[in-house]
């Protein structure tokens, strides 16, 4: 094994993957150490298997609403042993896909824990790497929350690795991650109860655009519990019980705690005294992405950045390009776009702020005349006069939307010019623009 690199990236997700193959296309000598599967929790255990998941209960719950209006029959069953192995077939692809890629970029690959030992220096397999650039790119894991039984709940690693369907769930916390879990798995057919201890879900988006995907979610039949931090979980005979308070307990086959994430950190040893990290509790880090150790950059979910795929994998270029290429600013958080997939999704991009000029609308959209549930459609847009700054959407296809708008705002479009663009008739595209 060579133990001498321009740069060791200590993780194989998205960020890793990113800055080793355009390290490596600039030139440096790159290692990557990855203790799992490569790819990381995104595509293992997180965006792509959700979307996977989330792409069937979307059919379903589009279905279920036209049965349930008489105009279809029976909504269809899923069939789990399918779905698992076409899941398990996409995934194997990918990290196929990205072995390709380092192999062709000249990265070495070493699939084994690693451990840092001084400044500059990895060891792995017995051996000692060195380099004058350490990248963290670790990532982050689930927590639960503290109460006497949580190590009794399941996380969303365990949640996108079921190979069946319970037929009763609670979720404990509100985020986007566990609303998507709640109303992915109401569409397939569990009946399920999301307890978060804040006024609402969906905290990490704009209140009015949330409140609109609470209340769908809510038509969706998914019982929502604010306000409440739940005491204990127990195991009864025929499954879980969450005790909310000394009163008011809920059963259930499964509970999953959806309750925050911290970044992987024991890779440092004894060098994590000299990291510091944020308020957050992740590694605090400059424009060059590089910690309070010299020498040592964080990249990733580890890192104090927005914990998304995209962030992770412009990042990791960026930081390549600030090493071994032409120096290049990391992409601003204000213009990352970012989505709840649950049903319809919520979008986002921009952060509206308190005392801006908001014009927003809520509006029933074309299907609900023919479904039972009527979902809400709801659009929202920030900023002043001279600029629009923030767009926020509820309603099929925001995933998608939201992401063009993201590019719209990077040019800063008043509202004036705006107007002139005309949306498609019908769909909450014209909207805002009637």
């Amino acid at each position: 094994m060579d133990t001498s690199y321009d740069a060791i990236v200590i993780g194989g997700g998205s960020a890793g993957l990113s800055f080793a193959r355009h390290a490596a296309g600039l030139g440096a000598k790159v290692a990557l150490i990855e203790r799992g599967k490569l790819g990381g929790t995104c595509v293992n255990r997180g965006c792509v298997p959700k979307k996977m998941l989330w792409t069937v209960a979307d059919a379903l719950w589009r279905a279920g609403g036209l049965t349930r209006s008489g105009l279809l029959g029976p909504t269809p069953q899923v069939d789990m042993e399918r779905l698992c192995a076409a899941r398990a077939d996409k995934l194997q692809s990918i990290r196929d896909s990205y072995r390709g890629k380092l192999s062709e970029a000249g990265v070495t690959v070493i699939e084994d824990e690693a451990a840092m030992s001084a400044p500059g220096e990895v060891t792995v397999q017995g051996e000692k790497l060195h380099a004058p650039r350490i990248v963290l790119a670790t990532g982050g894991h689930p927590i639960r929350p503290k109460m006497e039984g949580a190590e009794l709940a399941e996380t969303s690693d365990d949640v996108l690795e079921w190979t069946a369907l319970p037929g009763s769930m609670v979720v404990i916390g509100g985020g986007y991650i566990g609303c998507e879990m709640a109303a992915i798995h109401a569409a397939l057919g569990a009946r399920v109860t999301l307890v978060t201890d804040t006024d609402r879900v969906l905290t990490e988006f704009s209140e009015n655009a949330a409140k609109v995907g609470q209340r769908n979610m809510q038509a969706q039949g998914i019982r929502i519990i604010a306000g409440c931090a739940p005491a204990a979980l127990r195991a009864v005979e025929d499954g879980l019980e969450l005790a909310l308070d000394s009163d008011t307990t809920i059963r259930a086959e499964k509970v999953v705690a959806a309750t925050g994430r911290a970044p992987n950190l024991g890779v440092l040893g004894a060098l994590q005294e000299r990291v510091k990290l944020s308020d957050k509790g992740v590694i605090e880090i400059d424009e060059c992405f590089e910690t309070s150790l010299p020498g040592l950059h964080a990249v990733g979910d580890c890192a104090d950045r927005l914990p998304l795929t995209p962030v992770a994998v412009a990042d990791g270029e960026t930081l390549a390009r600030q090493l071994f290429g032409e120096h290049r600013d990391p992409v601003a958080l204000r213009d990352v776009a970012t989505t709840a997939f649950v049903l319809p999704p919520v979008g986002e991009v921009g952060q509206p702020a308190q005392g801006t000029i908001f014009e927003e609308e809520e509006s029933t959209p074309l299907a609900a005349g023919v479904r039972a549930d009527g979902p809400q459609d709801y659009w929202g847009l920030g900023g002043s006069e001279a600029a629009v700054t923030s767009v926020s959407l509820v309603g099929e296809g925001a995933q998608e939307a939201v992401a063009w708008a993201g590019q719209m705002l990077l040019h800063r479009p008043d509202r004036a010019r705006m107007l002139r663009a005309l949306g498609v008739h019908p769909t909450l595209s014209e909207a805002p623009m009637g």
